[in-house]
């Protein structure tokens, strides 16, 4: 018996392999028809929601995107994760959420630089490495978000967003950098809320 369960996990374990070297990442299109889609450039470099977080002993895998309308608040939150895999382990896990807490009622242009209320952080992490956290900066803020459709009968949330984010110094406050920084470009989402 114990021979045979032995025999079963390595079969398991051997016919799971995943290796996401050389996939070839494209921004989506920019819908607006809930296509659960989202990409952006990141300092020119494609960047879309791509395989899964797992928690193996947690039960299971998580979505790569969501996106959450607060109708009590007219909160929007969407998160999405990039996560790449090489011999069968995660290699780098990517991160994003976006948060515009203005009081959404209308599809529109809201900015930091008009004192809309927005949060944005990203973070990477790779095997064997620090996590790096990128925030907007507190001194000058810049990131828009534009809502080009809400449609909450058919729970559809469309967009584009662009911006520049800054390195966090250190876990015990939300001080950036103010010269390492990562630039958000040409980015889009097109999502059915939750």
């Amino acid at each position: 018996m114990k021979i045979f369960f032995n025999i079963l996990i390595s079969v398991l374990v051997f016919s799971c392999k995943k290796n996401d070297t050389g996939i070839d990442l494209s921004l989506p299109s920019k819908t607006q028809t809930g296509q659960n889609t989202f990409g952006f450039l990141l300092n020119s470099q494609v960047w879309i929601n791509y395989g899964q977080v797992c928690f193996p002993f947690a039960g299971g895998c998580r979505e790569n995107l969501s996106g959450f309308y607060y109708s009590s608040d007219g909160d929007i939150h969407i998160n999405a994760d990039k996560v790449l895999y090489k011999n069968s382990s995660w290699s780098t896990y990517e991160s994003i959420d976006l948060n515009l807490a203005t009081n959404f009622r209308s599809i529109g242009t809201y900015s930091t630089l008009t004192r809309d209320t927005i949060g944005v952080a990203y973070w990477y992490s790779e095997q064997g490495q620090p996590k790096k956290t990128y925030l907007l900066s507190q001194t000058i803020p810049t990131f828009t978000i534009a809502v080009t459709k809400a449609d909450t009968v058919n729970n559809i949330l469309a967009g584009e967003f662009s911006g520049k984010l800054f390195r966090r110094i250190s876990d015990i406050s939300f001080a950036t950098s103010t010269t390492d920084s990562i630039i958000i470009d040409n980015g889009r989402f097109d999502i059915k809320l939750k």
